[in-house]
Parts: C-alpha cells; sequence; structure tokens
C-alpha cells in the first residue's frame, strides 16, 4: 500500500482484496475511511510513522475487518516505510502479509496443548494429519518409559506405547486413516507395558477442526479401563456360574421324571409274566435313552470351542428346548417353532445357547399360568452395518415389560424379580452378543389382547472377529 502525505491512499493493487465488499473502492480515500473497523489500531500508527519518519514493524498485527457480514479478525505481518521527498515524509509504504491462518493454526494449536497438559487422569496427545506426535501429557510419557524428547517428532504408530504390542501399530495407522476422513475413532486397545504387564484402554481418537473446516490436527485420547475389564470379567464368570446352577435344577427336574418312570417298570416287570415283563422292560430303556439325551444334550450346551463354528437356528435352539421340555408341559406352554432359513452362522454355540437358555427361561416366567412360546429362525440384515446374518426370535404372550423396567433391562444388576435375581441375566446376553458383533432386541406391551415380550437375536452369518466370553 501506498499513502500520500494528507494519509490518502494513492496504491493498493492487492489490498482491495482484503476488505471485502465492504471497501470496494478504496483508492482515493482516506486512511480512517479504509480502516473504519481498525482505525484504533492502525490510525496511531501511520499518524507517528508520518510525524516521527521511522519505519515500524508489527508481527501479528490483529485487524479487524467488517466484510459486509460480519466482522472479520485478520492477523497481518505490517512493515511501514517513510519516502522521503526534499528531506520531509511525502508518504508511507506500507507491506502486509496475511498471516490470518497460521495465527489460527496456532490458537488451535495452544488450545490443544493446553487441554493435554491440564489433563492429569487421562492419556492424551496431540498428533498431526500425517501421524507425526507433536506432544503428549505427563501419563502418556510415565506409560512409555520415556521423555519427551524421546517421542515428539516421531511417527505415532512407531513409538514406545505401541512398538511393544504385536499388531498395534497397524491399530494405529488404521485410527489414523479414519480420523484423517473427519470421522471419530473409537474402540478397546489392550497394550503391554514396558514392565510386561498389559492394560487395556478405552481408545479415542478426534479429529479437531480449524476454521475453514478442514482437519488440524488429531488427538489421541486413552482411558485405563484394565480394572472395569477384570470386575466385567468376574461379573460375566459369576452369571455362567449362576446360569450353570439354574440350568442343573431345570435337567435334574427333566432327569427326575424319567428315572421315576424306569424304577416302577422294573419292579413290574419283576413281577409280571414273561410277555408283559419285556414290554415294561422296552419302556423303561425309551425312558433310559431320554435321559441319556439329556446328557449328551447338556455336555453340548457349555462345551465351549477353541474357535467359532458355524450351526444352524434348529441346532442351536434344540438343545435348549429339549432341556425346558418338561417343564414346558407342565406349565401348559404351547411352543411353536418356524425355522425360515438353513443357512449356518459362525459364532460360539456354548455362549449363543446361554443367550437361547436365558430368553427362554424368562418367557417361561413371565407364563406362570400357560401360554403361547413362539421361537423363529430367518435369515435378516443389518441395514445399518449392511450384513445379512441369521435372526432368532423369542416371543411370549405373557404379562409383558413395564415402560420404565424395558429401558433399564439390559443394565447390571437390574432385577424385576427381586431376591430371586441377580440382575446379571440379560447384562451378559448383551455382551455375548455384542462379542459376537450382533445385536439384541425387545418389543413389549402391557396392551390388553395384546401382551407379550419378544426378543430378536441377530448374529451375522459371517462375523469378521469374534470373540467368546
Amino acid at each position: 500500500m501506498l499513502w500520500g502525505r494528507d494519509l490518502t491512499l494513492l496504491y493498493n493493487d492487492s489490498y482491495r482484496a482484503i476488505p471485502g465488499i465492504h471497501h470496494p473502492d478504496a483508492l482515493g480515500k482516506p486512511a480512517r475511511d479504509v480502516f473504519k473497523e481498525a482505525w484504533k489500531v492502525v490510525g496511531p500508527v501511520l499518524e507517528t510513522a508520518f510525524a516521527t519518519g521511522e519505519a515500524f514493524v508489527f508481527d501479528k498485527r490483529h485487524v479487524p475487518i467488517d466484510t459486509g457480514e460480519g466482522v472479520k479478525d485478520l492477523y497481518l505481518d505490517c512493515t511501514y516505510s517513510p519516502i522521503y521527498e526534499n528531506g520531509v515524509v511525502a508518504g508511507l509504504l506500507g507491506l502486509f502479509h496475511d498471516v490470518t491462518g497460521e495465527v489460527n493454526t496456532s490458537h488451535n494449536l495452544e488450545a490443544c496443548l493446553n487441554a493435554i497438559f491440564n489433563t492429569s487422569f487421562e492419556y492424551i496427545g496431540l498428533v498431526t494429519r500425517d501421524g507425526i506426535l507433536l506432544d503428549c501429557n505427563r501419563a502418556l510419557l510415565e506409560f512409555a518409559g520415556s521423555s519427551r524428547a524421546g517421542v515428539v517428532g516421531k511417527p505415532f504408530a512407531e513409538t514406545p506405547w505401541f512398538s511393544g504390542t504385536p499388531g498395534a501399530p497397524e491399530f494405529i495407522r488404521g485410527a489414523l486413516a479414519s480420523a484423517n476422513r473427519g470421522e471419530v475413532f473409537r474402540s478397546e486397545l489392550t497394550l503391554t507395558r514396558p514392565d510386561g504387564e498389559t492394560a487395556v484402554f478405552d481408545f479415542l481418537l478426534t479429529p479437531v477442526l480449524d476454521d475453514s473446516g478442514g482437519i488440524g490436527f488429531l488427538v489421541p485420547e486413552g482411558r485405563d479401563i484394565t480394572e472395569e475389564k477384570r470386575t466385567e470379567s468376574a461379573l460375566l464368570q459369576s452369571e455362567k456360574l449362576a446360569s450353570v446352577g439354574r440350568l442343573a435344577s431345570s435337567i435334574a427336574h427333566e432327569i427326575n421324571n424319567p428315572l421315576e418312570s424306569v424304577m416302577n417298570l422294573i419292579y413290574l416287570a419283576r413281577h409280571a409274566p414273561p410277555a408283559e415283563s419285556e414290554r415294561y422292560l422296552d419302556l423303561a430303556d425309551q425312558e433310559i435313552r431320554r435321559v441319556s439325551l439329556i446328557a449328551n444334550q447338556t455336555l453340548r450346551f457349555h462345551k465351549q470351542a477353541a474357535k467359532p463354528q458355524a450351526i444352524t437356528a434348529a441346532d442351536l435352539f434344540s438343545t435348549v428346548m429339549s432341556i425346558y421340555e418338561g417343564r414346558l408341559r407342565n406349565a401348559h406352554v404351547n411352543v411353536e417353532k418356524r425355522f425360515r432359513v438353513d443357512r449356518s452362522v459362525m459364532c460360539y454355540p456354548g455362549d449363543v445357547r446361554q443367550v437361547l437358555n436365558n430368553l427362554v427361561a424368562n418367557a417361561l416366567e413371565a407364563m406362570p399360568f400357560g401360554g403361547r412360546l413362539l421361537i423363529r429362525g430367518r435369515s435378516g440384515r443389518d441395514w445399518k452395518a449392511d450384513r445379512p446374518g441369521l435372526v432368532l426370535t423369542i416371543a411370549d404372550n405373557g404379562a409383558g415389560i413395564p415402560p420404565d423396567a424395558k429401558k433399564r433391562i439390559f443394565d447390571a444388576f437390574f432385577t424385576t424379580k427381586g431376591t430371586a435375581g441377580n440382575g446379571l441375566g440379560l447384562w451378559v446376553c448383551q455382551e455375548i452378543v455384542q462379542r459376537h458383533q450382533g445385536k439384541l432386541c425387545v418389543r413389549s406391551t402391557q396392551r390388553p389382547q395384546r401382551k407379550g415380550t419378544t426378543f430378536s437375536l441377530f448374529l451375522p452369518f459371517e462375523a469378521a472377529r469374534v470373540s467368546a466370553v
């Protein structure tokens, strides 16, 4: 910019683009009109430069400009140099460099760093879009057993936090790629400490946007949930034991009836003529075969496979329903089976049977005076994830679930059974389903003539990663 002796703008070819629509014809106008919004900042500098004949240099000068759509904050590196004519200051040459983007980036960086150093309990850092670590808090340095100089400036995926855990660097590179697409990445991550101990983290990688809407930085954050996972594991095992106890009670009831029949039939065979005796022994043999079937089904029920296995809906349900056959009959519950799919699903059968066992047991408790139990298997699709899978349905026409209880049925320790329940059954079911990357949904109503509850279990046919409980 070139200013005349009366502070009139003489030349401003490039500067005219800075004020925008508010000063489209700045050429020839007084400085006070050109810099309306920023005159308190600019005016004293220009007037002093004319009065003293000294050059002024400013770094990152804040200059507010009214664009017509609101005030825009610009930051400029400025140099004002006097121009002499016959020993007198005749004008000023102003050179400007727009550093607004640099300043905004610096402000974002400063805010992120303040968040990092003001955080005491979380593991948190700051990473560039290229995956280079800019800084981190003390907790992360202590976990890595390293100094700040040993990690800052290095690729985040190759730092000591991940280099000691197989697969962790690849995991982090995938997380960085996801965050660079503008997505918030979150997952559990197990890492090995320098002392050899393992720790489980709730890992979060968040993109931080700059003023233009682009991604400026990435903020990785970790929360140590090792103790929470240990507690969760203990609860899962506790519920498994409780489930086995309930199962044992049902099996004892199922086996007791045929054993009583066998004892009576053997007594009759001993005191009957040979022809009658043979018939009684045949009937006793049938009852013993039934006991054997129940025992075999029980062994299958909780036998855990080393890896996921392919199994059909009919096979999953057959084991569970055989255990409840006598109880269903005595409770006058009519069972309707509908299996419309033969395709197998990859899962841990023992865990899935535990889910079905819990759901069937709950349905029976909801129908103490008899009713209708529908079990169904069909093909379905998780539309959100766009995955085909198997849908297993357990529906009853029992009392239904109250709306306030329905919101909490999957919470740990929530129960509507009083001292008869521990509140872990459906919570464990949800955990098992989530580990299979599936979904467990419930619909229930207490409306007259339509009372009942339906649980729908979705399991993807081909789960990418299935973990046993």
